[in-house]
């Protein structure tokens, strides 16, 4: 869990699609969780995670910048579970570098993804 004082789930969100990001942000906090983000550049993020970790991250496959492989691998060095939001097809290498990643391909309810937050910090719990 993370060390900011509050018990609530911190998600970072890299989407480079800015009112997905931000429908994103109000699911998830109106769900209970606290917010990274969004991110729409791979840079920004490698930034935020200069000085902090998350519990759980929902990554889009490509942002601005480029594609989002850099910020997962930090991410699996750091045992946080994320899952993939995309609206390409799963990207092989990706997965394969990486056990029991989730890839969800857009669009899905809101719900969906909440759900699978959920269902990522209870599988790592």
């Amino acid at each position: 869990m993370n060390s900011h004082g509050n018990d609530a789930p911190l998600v970072l969100i890299l989407e480079d699609e800015v009112l997905i990001g931000i429908n994103l942000q109000d699911d998830l906090q109106d769900a209970g969780f606290r917010v990274a983000g969004p991110f729409t550049t791979c840079s920004a993020a490698l930034e935020w995670l200069q000085t902090a970790t998350p519990d759980t991250a929902i990554l889009d496959a490509a942002l601005r910048d480029g594609p989002c492989r850099e910020i997962a691998q930090e991410l699996g060095n750091r045992a946080v579970p994320f899952l993939i939001y995309s609206g390409y097809g799963p990207d092989q290498e990706l997965l394969a570098a990486f056990h029991r990643i989730t890839w969800i391909e857009k669009p899905v309810p809101p719900s969906a993804l909440v759900q699978a937050c959920q269902e990522l910090l209870v599988s790592e719990s």
